[in-house]
């Protein structure tokens, strides 16, 4: 587990003891694991992931986002996403990425990491069977793309923030306790295109005191076309099914 995921959980824990008592503030949380398949190519040869035999993996994410009544101040809610595939092949025909060169016939280990981390500063526009969230995401990937054939290896880093919109709808319905939305994000920043988008079905319930306790299934997209961020260039596709456990303090 990552610094980073370490460090939500912690978050989880801690505030949950003085958060589930306020009526005006509200904790959310969950974590999940996403079934995550990737398409398109990748490094500046614009090699298929299908010749580098990288394989569906399940990925895990986590995240946890406090609401507030303050006026003008946003919410803020924070992800980890752990993107990492890999994948063994023989290939074909040859290809040179940066100053390392490849052969016919040569058995690759290909490691494809798209982590990546969301801050996301958002205001609630609608609050009832019908909700709204609006704002500003900042995502930094932290990941690489390895490739590695008997004493060759081949590292190209993929590290960087990118400034993207945010959009959550979710529409209650009374009663059930059950619920469907989507999330979006995206940017079109310097060269450099994600989008993200998810959809999703989930329960809640509240049977236990001061929290409700949930689950969710969805899809979840994302694409990316990355020229400019850092060294990796990359025209892919990754999506999925995912599941979660979710609280709600």
């Amino acid at each position: 587990m990552t610094n980073i995921s370490r460090f939500l959980l912690g978050s989880v824990f801690a505030a949950s003891a003085s958060i589930c008592q306020a009526d005006v503030i509200g904790l959310y949380s969950g974590v999940g694991i996403w079934q995550s398949d990737s398409s398109g190519n990748v490094g500046k040869s614009a090699i298929n992931t299908n010749d580098l035999g990288i394989d569906d993996s399940n990925s895990n994410f986590i995240y946890v986002a406090v609401e507030h009544p303050l006026p003008f101040i946003p919410n803020l809610r924070l992800q980890q996403t752990s993107l990492d595939q890999d994948g063994t092949s023989t290939i074909d025909s040859g290809f040179t990425s940066d100053d390392v060169t490849f052969a016919a016939g040569d058995m690759l280990r290909t490691t494809l990491d798209l982590t990546h981390q969301d801050i996301v500063l958002y205001y609630e526009i609608l609050d009832n069977w019908v909700n709204l969230d609006l704002g500003i995401s900042f995502r930094r990937f932290d990941g690489a793309l390895k490739v590695t054939s008997g004493n060759q290896q081949e590292s190209i880093s993929l590290e960087g923030f990118l400034p993207m919109v945010y959009g959550d709808a979710q529409f209650d319905l009374p009663l059930t306790g059950l619920s469907f939305g989507a999330t979006v994000t995206g940017t079109q920043f310097n060269h450099d295109t994600v989008t993200d988008y998810s959809v999703r079905l989930a329960y809640q319930s509240d049977i236990i005191p001061f929290m409700d306790l949930g689950i969710e299934a969805g899809y979840r997209e994302m694409t990316l076309d990355m020229d400019e961020l850092d060294d990796l260039q990359a025209d892919l596709t990754i999506n999925g099914p995912y599941a979660a456990v979710t609280l709600h303090f």
